[in-house]
């Protein structure tokens, strides 16, 4: 009975990690990269228009890679700290630039 116990247990220890993971690639991975879309449109330092197409297309690679990222971590709460980690950056980022008075 206590090795079935402990079966069920890893069972549901690599569902949560599954659920982690997936949280952590889809709807934070595409918060990061809309973050660094922003980011990137207001400190880039081109034409206003220039500026939003090249964030939108950094912003595709790093929703892929942020996926990738989420699946090839050690752990799903590792993926998902980092990714948000780096969604923290890119809002820090756009924050100082609008408190700034940066490019708008």
């Amino acid at each position: 009975m206590i090795a079935r116990a402990t079966g069920d247990a890893a069972r549901w220890r690599r569902r949560g990690d599954n659920a982690l993971r997936f949280l952590a690639a889809v709807p934070v991975g595409y918060g990061v990269s809309s973050l660094w879309a922003m980011a990137l449109a207001r400190v880039l330092p081109m034409e206003r228009s220039e500026a939003t197409v090249t964030g939108a297309l950094v912003a595709l690679l790093l929703c892929a890679l942020a996926a990738m990222y989420a699946y090839a971590a050690r752990s799903g709460w590792r993926a998902l700290l980092t990714l948000l980690l780096c969604g923290g950056v890119a809002a820090a980022i756009t924050w100082s630039s609008i408190a700034t008075g940066g490019k708008a």
